[in-house]
């Protein structure tokens, strides 16, 4: 059995991987088919029971340490996120608004939260910022790692909780004998930003009884800038009706923004600013028209270009430490250990503050008083001349420079077990694992609306001592420091640094995960069957599980122009107990080479819901040799995370819109809004987030079948197809601001999720919309995945040729409501889970010789659709995202102990296709390759 042609064909698909970064040399090639003839029993991602035959009823894709190594990429995040079968919205460092230089995976499109993370097959710590759902994979160096198994089904099972879309399971290499040293250093072709240099050293050591692995590593990762690149240095709307992009911007403007001076006088404009003087997304508020006075404001040249001033690629620091050992007292008693550290600096840039605390903020006591001396000197003027209270008013505080968010994050691992025989067949292990995450966080660039409303209260100028003073004469606020919004950027009557001192506000937040695992298990050859042996792995497990996200005191408090929330802290423990078995059914009879049955189930008990059990039949079946059917039944779930569970009210800016606004119904009327409609506030409006305690676990059912097949009449070649569906019900989700709004305003449901103004010139605009989780609606998704391979010797060296391929024919989401969106072939930005072309391929050659080898990779990102326009105002319901396609080289050459490599990604500096959705830089910098043309040098030494 181990010798027949599929065995082979599958440890090959094994050993060469199929991603996009796959790195086939001819010498891997030839281990892995020569160590098919002497393969110990190991145990593959899917499964605890140790077999003699890699390939199981599970379909495992298998990223290789060449494959990490010869892609130039120095984080396993990034790679992983290329596979096809990887889609959604899983965050990277190239998503800077609403990113913390987290990398994570979201198999099958389903969420980070639903893709179960393992280190050499045990769990990981949730890792971020505080009560984190899923693991950033940038704590885990690339140095230690001798494969990367991804499991593309449903495990919970084998593993528990989280295993919905499926597994990846980190394997580090143990057994590691000598020193190893690498450099890398890349940098993009436009000026040479985005600049990284990582280092790293391995030194293995063994002896009669144990080894010793210690690594060691460090990486640095340069920004870029928004305004760097032309497809991004503008915020671009495209018009539904007429195909014309414009260059548009933000209200919150440097040269002020001055509403409802006088709304009754028709001779007046509604809203005042200076006239900037370059068209629309000025940059140089030191231009205007009319630099001392007033304009109308005109959208079409006045609004501020945000986008240069935002990261494209957030920078970042990475460094840490690794090191494993085993020691064998007997063949009974062996110890075993793993400990890590990982230090994470990372940053993000916004654009500076959009200070409008009434339009932005919903804070209603800001007025600029009348009776404040800068509005008196200095502001507009209504129709007779005279200063007025300007409820809404928005200046962009570009004299601060931006607002910076630094993360500071670090991880620990320890795992201490035993492990044994318990006789000729039987083994066990137990292990104790503690894992720790701790974040801080500083915020700068916000400010405390408690101290601007006394800065834009009454002032006056003290005669005495020649400074304008807060408050009265008779009652001086003392310590405040007066506001002028109404001078010029980058003049002398800018808003001076006294100002900013006195309003600006920096938070400081503090965040920390911590994971404890007990786990035992016993496995083994429990009896012969004729057609072999059944095995069968039994394991007790108790996990506890503790998160907390601790905000600085003014932002719980609600008071500053972060978004406010209130602290996340909880904890969950869950005790389990499982069981799995491999039986053979038969074995080299007629179309029947091989078929076996694997059957599991794991029972858990949480002390927030209460218990859940699950299973999963898988069978595998060779009818001839050369040819394999698989496939696997299961049922799987998700428990509800720390967050989930005890996520303190925090606050939210989407990107929606209020039917109410131009067409209110008798539903709107009745949630306060007048019959003739609003202007809306923007197209973010603010909402609220928060965990909810009596939360139950998401449930799932998931199918996969599929074949392998190595035809005997073409050496070399082989290709896998493996169909997929999963349903999923009783989602933990949130019901989502479009839908309560659409909901309110079509039908009169949801209505009391929605806080509206109620008087102002902000009536009838929503003030918050209700957000918090629930259990609701589900998902079904479902496609194919295919994989095709061919190595063949040439007169020019060792040929191999991979194509792995996924289709998405489903990703259907139902909502509170009922109602089905179809995300498969879509992009949602907002409502949905993220982009789902309908097609994703990658394709990698490698051509190698002797001391030399050479590689051309190519991926391929599928059009999507997204929502686009108002088909009641005759325009297009949606428009197509274009294809991406990116070409990598790579060429690397041996000598002696040295190896170097040279590699250009993305050789023909292909831009990103644009979303008229996309919320960072007019695309999705989680699907498309947003760097640019990258070139990349390594070098390594090892003895």
């Amino acid at each position: 059995m181990l010798n027949n042609r599929v065995s082979k064909a599958v440890r090959l698909a094994i050993a060469f991987g199929a991603t996009s970064t796959a790195a086939f040399t001819a010498s891997s090639a030839i281990a892995a088919e020569e160590s098919a003839e002497s393969f110990e029993k190991i145990q593959v991602t899917g499964s605890r029971i140790k077999r003699a035959d890699m390939e199981g009823a599970n379909p495992v894709q298998l990223i290789t340490r060449d494959d990490l190594i010869a892609s130039g990429i120095s984080n396993v995040g990034d790679i992983l996120q290329e596979i096809p079968s990887v889609a959604g919205a899983a965050t990277n460092t190239a998503v800077n608004n609403g990113g913390t230089g987290a990398v994570r995976v979201s198999l099958r499109g389903l969420g980070s939260e639903r893709t179960l993370v393992l280190l050499n097959g045990r769990r990981v710590v949730a890792s971020g910022s505080g009560a984190d759902s899923s693991v950033d994979l940038s704590t885990i160096p690339t140095a230690i790692i001798k494969r990367v198994e991804v499991l593309k089904d449903g495990a919970s099972a084998i593993y528990g909780s989280d295993a919905v879309g499926g597994v990846v399971n980190i394997i580090t290499r143990n057994d590691f004998e000598g020193f190893e040293a690498n450099a890398m250093y890349d940098a993009s072709t436009h000026g040479g930003d985005g600049e990284t240099k990582s280092y790293d050293f391995t030194v293995g050591f063994s002896g009669d009884k144990g080894n010793v692995v210690v690594s060691a590593y460090y990486s640095e990762y340069g920004a870029q800038m928004s305004g760097d690149r032309d497809w991004s240095k503008f915020k671009y709307n495209l018009s539904p009706s007429t195909g014309d992009m414009n260059k548009g911007g933000s209200s919150a403007i440097p040269w002020g923004f001055y509403n409802g001076i006088n709304s009754q006088d028709d001779d007046l404009c509604q809203a005042f600013t200076h006239g900037a003087a370059n068209g629309p997304g000025q940059s140089d508020p030191t231009q205007f028209t009319n630099p001392t006075g007033y304009d109308c404001f005109d959208a079409g040249k006045d609004l501020y270009n945000f986008a240069p001033a935002n990261f494209h690629l957030t920078p970042s620091e990475r460094y840490g430490l690794f090191a494993q050992a085993n020691y064998e007292f007997s063949d009974s008693l062996r110890f075993f250990t793993e400990m890590n550290f990982n230090r994470r600096s990372s940053d993000t840039k916004l654009a500076p503050l959009p200070l409008g605390p009434l339009a932005f903020f919903g804070w209603t006591d800001a007025t600029y008083s009348k009776d404040n001396y800068y509005n008196q000197q200095f502001g507009p003027k209504s129709a007779n001349g005279e200063s007025v209270d300007i409820a809404d008013w928005r200046r962009r505080v570009v004299e601060t420079g931006g607002r910076d968010t630094t993360f500071r994050v670090e991880t620990v691992r320890a795992v201490f077990g035993f492990e044994g025989d318990i006789s000729d067949t039987w083994g066990y292990e137990v292990s104790y694992i503690f894992g720790r995450n701790d974040g801080a966080i500083n915020r700068a660039g916000g400010v405390n609306f408690e101290k601007v409303s006394e800065a834009v209260g009454p002032s006056f100028l003290d005669a005495t001592s020649g400074q304008v003073l807060c408050g009265t004469p008779d009652n001086v606020i003392e310590g405040c420091v007066s506001l002028n919004t109404f001078g010029i950027p980058g003049t002398d009557s800018e808003i001076s640094k006294e100002m900013l001192d006195f309003i600006s506000f920096e938070a400081h937040d503090l965040g920390y995960n911590e994971q404890q695992i007990l786990s035992a298990s016993v496995f083994g050859d429990a009896f012969e069957l004729p057609a072999g042996t059944v095995g069968v792995a039994v394991g007790v497990e108790h996990r506890e599980e503790k998160g907390a996200d601790l905000p600085d005191a003014l932002i719980a408090l609600g008071i500053t122009s972060g978004n406010p929330r209130e602290k996340t802290l909880g904890a969950y423990s869950v005790d389990e107990i499982y069981m799995e078995t491999n039986i053979p059914l038969l074995s080299g009879a007629p179309l029947a080479e091989v078929l076996e049955l694997d059957l599991a189930v794991r029972y858990s008990d949480y002390d927030t819901f209460g218990d859940t059990t699950n299973h999963k039949v898988g069978i595998r079946w060779s009818p001839i040799d050369g040819l394999m059917f698989r496939g696997t039944s299961s049922t799987a779930f998700r428990a509800p995370s720390t967050s989930d569970l005890f996520l303190g009210a925090s606050a939210s800016s989407p990107e929606v819109t209020d039917p109410c606004a131009s067409n209110p119904t008798q539903f709107c009327l009745a949630d306060g809004v007048p019959a003739s409609g609003f202007t809306p506030i923007g197209d973010q409006l603010s909402s609220t987030l928060g965990g909810n305690t009596e939360l139950q676990p998401e449930e799932a059912d998931i199918v996969t079948f599929g074949l392998v097949y190595s035809p005997e009449f073409v050496e070399g070649l082989s290709f896998t197809v493996d169909y997929w569906d999963i349903e999923l019900t009783n989602a933990i989700t949130q019901i989502g601001e479009q839908l309560i709004l659409n909901k309110c305003a079509s039908e009169g449901t949801y209505c009391d999720k929605i806080s509206r103004y109620t008087s102002g010139p902000l009536l009838g605009n929503s003030s918050d919309i209700d957000n918090r989780t629930v259990n609701v609606g589900g998902i079904d998704s479902s496609g194919i995945d295919f994989n095709l391979r061919y190595a063949t010797d040439t007169a020019f060296g060792a040929l191999t040729f991979n194509l792995d391929s996924t289709r998405y024919d489903t990703y259907d989401i139902t909502q509170a409501d009922g109602s089905v969106v179809e995300n498969a072939g879509w992009y949602y930005e907002n409502g949905g889970d993220g982009n789902f072309p309908e097609w994703k391929t990658n394709v990698d050659i490698r051509l190698a010789k002797d001391d030399w080898s050479a590689g051309y990779a190519i991926r391929y990102i599928g059009e999507s659709e997204e929502p686009f326009g108002d088909p009641a105002e005759g325009e297009p319901a949606s428009r197509m995202v274009d294809s991406q396609v990116i070409h990598d080289v790579r060429f690397s050459y041996f000598f002696d102990n040295f190896t170097t490599t040279i590699g250009v990604d993305n050789v023909f500096d292909e831009d990103p296709p644009y979303a008229a959705t996309g919320f960072n830089d007019n695309t999705d910098p989680r699907t498309y390759n947003t760097t640019g043309r990258h070139v990349y040098l390594s070098l390594g030494v090892a003895f």
